[in-house]
């Protein structure tokens, strides 16, 4: 019974949503399916347009739509031809699985995104990372694109293939076998991971990927330097002979070069955590902006994990350097995008 009075609110909530919404001229009805069929469908939307387009969609009403649920909510959606979702709450994750399979969604008191026939209506706030409703907050990380969690993705995506135990990545990470379970929830939650005893995989590694490309890059120290030197690859050819002991790892277009050649480039950037004995091995000269050399001091040590040596110099790993290119945009965005096309983020 209260799942049933909750499909009456939310179907309240639908009617009274569409009423605001709906375009001067455009009408609907709303038809409860009879719970004691046996369809699958909660409800049928009925709308007509002013010039008499009459359109027919779905409804499936749900109190909590996490996007593992969603995912698996997919195919049937489609089997309808028309369909909308409706929830109290959907988050990025949700919305992004749904958009990608043309789904439409409505969130009663708040966002919406309906593409039904020749009617499409979309409204988003500022607010995209809310907390989905009721979801508890020990069980699942706040945020998988920073500290910890982050090492856990990056790992995922360096080696998407294989199947990994609690152990396993807490091992490469360093992190407890609890935050790297409340890790893999998160993950399998918004329909990243599929979870099994002893083998947890990757479900959508792109999606993954973008995810992180598109959140708040992390405060680093940046630190602008001049070496006298006639090219990037003399700077290279440098760094290649330097006796630094200091662990480095080369990013953005220079470390695109060295695996898939897109565009020239005037500097080099480089992950270290040791600016000083960096400016002593190659007798670099600070300089505000325009240096050759930029010197990323990382917030998180994660940025080395996967680093591999190519033409006797160290680069970060091939999905850390693809956030690196995305994130600073222009000819590097292009380049990622180059290098993705290639097969060289994953090569077999």
């Amino acid at each position: 019974m209260v799942q049933v009075r909750f499909d009456e609110e939310l179907q309240q909530g639908l009617q009274e949503a569409l009423i605001r919404i709906l375009p001067a001229g455009w009408r609907m009805a709303l038809r409860s399916e009879d719970r004691a069929s046996d369809s699958r469908v909660d409800a049928y939307l009925d709308l007509t347009s002013p010039r008499g387009e009459r359109i027919q969609a779905c409804v499936e009403f749900k109190s909590r739509a996490e996007p593992a649920e969603v995912v698996r909510l997919v195919p049937w959606l489609q089997q309808c031809g028309s369909a909308i979702l409706v929830a109290p709450e959907l988050g990025p994750r949700a919305r992004e699985i749904l958009n990608r399979a043309s789904i439409s969604w409505l969130e009663p008191d708040g966002d919406c995104r309906v593409a039904l026939g020749s009617l499409f209506i979309e409204r988003l706030t500022r607010d995209r990372h809310r907390r989905p409703q009721g979801a508890p907050e020990t069980r699942y990380v706040a945020d998988l694109f920073s500290g910890g969690p982050l090492r856990v993705v990056r790992w995922l995506l360096i080696e998407p293939h294989r199947s990994w135990t609690l152990k396993d990545m807490a091992g490469r990470t360093g992190l407890t076998l609890g935050f790297v379970s409340r890790v893999f929830k998160t993950l399998a939650r918004d329909a990243y991971m599929d979870r099994a005893r002893g083998d947890n995989r990757v479900r959508d590694r792109d999606a993954l990927l973008d995810a992180w490309a598109s959140a708040p890059r992390p405060k680093e120290g940046v630190s602008e330097r001049v070496a006298t030197v006639p090219s990037t690859e003399n700077l290279l050819q440098s760094i290649r002979d330097s006796s630094t002991p200091s662990p480095y790892a080369i990013t953005a277009e220079a470390a695109a070069d060295r695996i898939a050649p897109f565009a020239r480039y005037s500097r080099v950037e480089m992950y270290s955590g040791d600016v000083a004995g960096w400016d002593r091995s190659l007798a670099l000269t600070p300089v505000p902006r325009g240096g050759n050399l930029v010197l990323i001091q990382p917030t998180d040590a994660g940025v080395f994990d996967g680093a591999f040596e190519r033409d006797g110099l160290r680069l970060v790993s091939r999905p850390q350097l693809y956030v690196d290119l995305v994130r600073r945009g222009g000819a590097a965005a292009e380049a990622a995008v180059f290098m993705r096309e290639r097969g060289e983020l994953w090569p077999q």
